[in-house]
């Protein structure tokens, strides 16, 4: 399917619903979590209202531990609908070079999916699992306020996508609304950030504008979105 380039990925996306809501969408390594094009629409919706409700809109950053599920595709689509900036992790990074990643570039939330990651962070950030969810107010990242899971991790600091989406549904479309038209095709949405064999980062960044015309199909831009490390 081809498209105008022009244009945000949120934009991209509900035209895309508009289009074929009911074509599936799946993953390589998630073949339980199976939606249709609408319903992935739907969850990213509520998702992001949750993400307004706690302060995650236009240009924050937020870093993410990518795994290939449709759980992640979701929390990468309502990021573009609030209009944050997303910082992808591999999450075989050394936990020392993510601590530099979210210090450098100020990080305000990070999402992960799989506990052996959320154990790596807890040995450099250990207050973090005993304060109140949206206020860390930790010394090592003072900018950091959420902590959130894709999966089933339950933890007093830790808020999961599925509390997030209830959240959501205490707002008004209207804040959705108003977030989708602040949004335009030419700001960053992904910092990709890599380090040399000496350390020295390099960050690379894409608007919404060129990973759209770089992936005009949903299906390049599904795997384009899930492997942008």
């Amino acid at each position: 399917m081809k498209t105008k380039t022009h244009t945000t990925l949120s934009n991209f996306f509900e035209q895309l619903v508009l289009d074929n809501p009911n074509q599936v969408i799946s993953t390589f390594n998630d073949e339980i979590n199976i939606y249709t094009i609408k319903e992935l629409n739907d969850k990213a919706n509520l998702l992001a209202k949750g993400f307004l409700y706690n302060n995650i809109t236009k240009g924050t950053p937020v870093a993410l531990v990518l795994a290939g599920t449709t759980n992640c595709l979701t929390f990468v689509l309502a990021l573009a609908k609030v209009g944050a900036t997303l910082i992808p992790l591999n999450k075989k990074l050394d936990i020392h070079l993510i601590e530099k990643i979210l210090k450098t570039e100020k990080v305000q939330s990070i999402g992960f999916y799989a506990d052996p990651f959320l154990k790596q962070f807890l040995k450099i950030a250990p207050n973090i699992a005993r304060n109140e969810r949206g206020y860390l107010n930790t010394d090592k990242f003072p900018e950091l306020r959420n902590i959130i899971t894709l999966g089933s991790v339950k933890n007093r600091g830790i808020f999961t996508t599925r509390e997030l989406m209830l959240l959501g549904i205490h707002m008004d479309d209207i804040d959705m609304e108003n977030s989708l038209l602040v949004n335009k095709p030419t700001d960053i949405f992904i910092k990709k950030i890599s380090f040399s064999k000496t350390n020295v980062m390099k960050v690379d960044t894409k608007t919404h504008e060129e990973i759209l015309i770089e992936n005009f199909s949903f299906p390049a831009l599904q795997n384009y979105l899930l492997n942008t490390i």
